[in-house]
């Protein structure tokens, strides 16, 4: 079963995210602060990282440079906000815009979880990704 990490301080939404993404077979892991998702993506190998982009101590920009910066850097990430031009672009493979079409997330997450499996997720390799947001 394909692990994902969801992360947002939003407890109703990561319900939310949960509920559905379990209803088309994902198997999803929760965390209420960029500090608790980079500590569970420290410890367990996910397929996919969804974050919300403004939160508290820790944003989602943060969390998803220091997973680019990680040794494995190369898990696509979905941004997710309500002010999508706070995401900072090349940390993302894609950004949605709140409130988000549960369709369009299941279909992206999809996309990205197929191409990143099967090695042929677009974008530049992590070297590049980290020379480039550095």
């Amino acid at each position: 079963m394909v692990s994902l990490l969801v992360i947002d301080d939003d407890h109703l939404i990561l319900n939310l995210y949960r509920q559905i993404l379990k209803r088309y077979g994902y198997q999803v892991h929760t965390a209420e602060s960029g500090e608790e998702g980079l500590c569970m993506f420290e410890n367990e190998p996910y397929a996919l990282v969804i974050t919300d982009v403004v939160m508290g101590e820790m944003d989602g920009n943060e969390v998803a440079h220091r997973i680019r910066l990680s040794g494995r850097g190369q898990v696509p990430i979905i941004g997710i906000s309500g002010t999508p031009w706070k995401a900072h672009a090349p940390y993302f493979n894609a950004v949605m815009a709140k409130p988000v079409p549960m369709k369009e997330l299941v279909e992206q997450v999809r996309i990205l979880v197929d191409a990143y499996e099967t090695g042929e997720l677009k974008g530049a390799p992590l070297g590049e990704v980290a020379m480039d947001i550095s």
